[in-house]
């Protein structure tokens, strides 16, 4: 039987997540961690994926992101997909796929919903009971958002642009948002 086609939009927000393998712990270092965020915003730029925010998991990474052309999604995960699985192979001696299945991803219609998948990604860590702020998770774009970190590798999207004038203004405004929970 043939995979469904992913619906994918060119210049459409899309909320995407891949897990590890019956949702097995596949991100079990910061070093990890590290490399992944820097294969993700390296494959992301090359094949124009503009990222908008992410939380890494233990055993999934989930992203809001807006593709440019109709392959910019699948190509960036692919890339930052094969680059990971290899890595992790390598260190823990396997062989093989690590994630369960293809990713999945849905297409964000509106710019509240953004903004909603945003805030759901960016709390991730707090749902899961690993923190109870998101601002002490720091695999996640939250505190880039509120100004804490320095930005590696985003593009905000539209709607956060017009939460305030100045970096400040939506500083404050997704901190004051995020701060009462999602």
């Amino acid at each position: 039987m043939a995979r469904k086609a992913r619906e994918v939009i060119p210049g459409q927000a899309m909320h995407i997540v891949a897990r590890g393998r019956a949702i097995s712990p596949i991100f079990l270092s910061d070093e990890l961690k590290l490399s992944s965020l820097a294969w993700l915003r390296d494959a992301s730029k090359h094949y124009e994926l503009a990222v908008h925010a992410y939380c890494i998991l233990a055993n999934r990474i989930e992203l809001l992101a807006t593709p440019n052309h109709a392959q910019s999604l699948a190509r960036t995960m692919q890339s930052f997909g094969r680059r990971y699985t290899q890595l992790f192979n390598q260190l823990h001696g396997q062989a093989g796929t690590i994630w369960q299945g293809r990713y999945v991803s849905k297409v964000i219609q509106a710019d509240l919903d953004l903004l909603e998948t945003q805030a759901r990604i960016e709390f991730a860590a707090v749902s899961e009971g690993l923190v109870t702020h998101p601002k002490e998770y720091r695999w996640s774009s939250y505190r880039i958002h509120i100004g804490e970190d320095p930005n590696y590798g985003l593009t905000d999207a539209r709607a956060f642009w017009a939460l305030g004038n100045t970096p400040f203004e939506r500083q404050r405004a997704w901190e004051l948002r995020l701060g009462q929970g999602i």
